[in-house]
């Protein structure tokens, strides 16, 4: 082994080793690598946002309206309200009363649970103007089953602009809105 004097390093090792830049040669690249993985991190972090959508919007149901925005709904329950209508009957004599009909419908191969009704209706301006709960016509639907639902309540507040049908439960944002007839 000789030792060279004027840097005091041994000769016999290569210049990688003798001053210290071997350890870091290897990680040496055209910088490709870095945003190679960052771009496959993404990938993969989007992948596992869209494929666990439903776990994600149980834990954090807020997050129903970004999946819903970028085309991807979540649907929790499995049901669906479709075909609503919904009308006022006016009597000769009386205030008249709002009418409102549908259906509910489990898009689920197996056996559902059906929650409550919660109508809503609302003003020209979009806001709330009354509230309440109707009980479903069922309290369980069977696979693909599809069952007719009716709501009415007499002497409905002046104004209203259109209603909105949604199950019960917090956090379900399956919902469906008709302007009455």
């Amino acid at each position: 082994m000789a030792l060279d004097h004027k840097f005091g390093a041994n000769r016999d090792l290569g210049f990688y080793q003798r001053t210290g830049l071997a350890s870091r040669r290897p990680l040496q690249g055209n910088g490709a690598l870095g945003p190679a993985f960052v771009l496959a991190g993404l990938v993969i972090a989007t992948m596992t946002a869209v494929a666990a959508r439903a776990t994600i919007v149980s834990v954090e149901p807020a997050t129903a309206t970004i999946y819903a925005g970028v085309g991807l709904p979540v649907n929790l329950l499995g049901l669906s309200i479709v075909k609503v209508h919904a009308t006022v009957a006016q009597p000769t004599e009386g205030p008249g009363e709002l009418l409102i009909s549908g259906e509910i419908e489990n898009l689920r191969d197996a056996k559902t649970s059906a929650p409550n009704l919660r109508l809503e209706l609302r003003g020209e301006d979009g806001r709330e103007m009354y509230v309440w709960t109707a009980k479903g016509p069922k309290s369980s639907l069977n696979a693909h089953e599809r069952v007719a639902f009716r709501a009415r309540l007499a002497a409905p507040p002046a104004g209203v602009r259109d209603v909105l049908v949604k199950f019960a439960e917090p956090g379900n944002k399956g919902a469906f809105t008709e302007t009455p007839s």
